[in-house]
């Protein structure tokens, strides 16, 4: 009985502590897979961007999923109440080809995804648009 009160007071402390430590970076209006810094000079370009309706208003608080498909892993994060969201850089072994970002709200559907550098710089933001239309 003892031991099983260990463990689920374990098991209760580690699930606490993973929580907090995968949403410390995970954001309205940003987050990353870690805590690495956009200056960092083992980044890759950060991702900056907004979700709009297909009439040019933001749609706050939109789900933002990025994957990275190398690593078949998901980041799942909210825009801010004026539709803007920040992906810090990855590692700069992780090509931005190979990172998708999509944008979704309950009471709409995708309608277009505009992507591109904000400069020539590897390093330069990679600005993406997520359209939205009403269902």
């Amino acid at each position: 009985m003892r031991d099983a009160m260990f463990r689920l007071t374990m098991a209760g402390v580690l699930c606490l502590g993973l929580t907090a430590i995968a949403s410390q970076n995970a954001f309205a209006g940003g987050g990353s897979f870690d805590s690495m810094d956009d200056d960092d000079a083992d980044a890759g370009p950060p991702y900056v961007g907004d979700v709009k309706d297909n009439k040019g208003n933001p749609v706050a608080d939109a789900k933002v999923t990025v994957m990275v498909k190398a690593f078949n892993s998901s980041l799942v994060l909210r825009a801010d109440d004026q539709g803007h969201f920040h992906v810090k850089g990855f590692d700069k072994s992780v090509n931005p080809d190979e990172v998708e970002i999509s944008c979704g709200m309950d009471g709409y559907k995708p309608f277009a995804l505009n992507r591109q550098p904000t400069g020539t710089d590897p390093k330069s933001a990679i600005e993406i648009t997520c359209l939205l239309e009403k269902n």
